[in-house]
């Protein structure tokens, strides 16, 4: 791929647009993880959160030329206890094939590494499919690396 990737955030002036895309994103990396039956979350609803006054979530998406986003990254904020400063949580890194291993992964999560460094946020966590060892060699190439001490677990309601 010779492409310049970009990368931007989605914005209230452009989340109309941009939502489609970000659905088709989603699905795209529901479907690869196997959850892709429980994608529900419609254009609407996406464009309903982004424009909460304090957004439900943040995306930004990357850029190859003129055409629909190739990869996009979801960040909430939380807050960390400890020190009550925000921390950011990564909830979503997708690119879709064949832009895998071609820079797009690391234009997103710098921008989103840039965005919590200039924020104050105090730390950034993620969740990572315990199978997938290129996610675990990309994300350690960032410094990130598994919390051995912490197992994230969860309740679907």
């Amino acid at each position: 791929m010779t492409e310049t990737i970009t990368v931007r955030w989605i914005s209230p002036d452009s989340v109309a647009a941009d939502a489609p895309h970000l659905k088709t994103l989603i699905q795209g990396l529901a479907d690869f993880e196997g959850w892709g039956e429980h994608v529900d979350i419609t254009e609407d609803e996406i464009v309903r959160r982004a424009l909460l006054p304090a957004p439900a979530f943040r995306a930004v998406l990357a850029l190859a030329g003129d055409g629909p986003p190739v990869g996009m990254a979801t960040v909430y904020d939380t807050v960390y206890t400890h020190s009550m400063r925000p921390s950011l949580e990564l909830e979503m890194l997708f690119v879709t094939e064949p832009w895998r291993a071609n820079g797009v992964g690391r234009a997103l999560i710098t921008e989103v590494i840039k965005f919590g460094r200039q924020g104050g946020y105090d730390e950034m966590e993620w969740n990572v499919l315990k199978t997938n060892a290129r996610a675990h060699a990309f994300y350690r190439q960032f410094g990130g690396d598994e919390q051995a001490e912490w197992q994230r677990w969860g309740l679907a309601f």
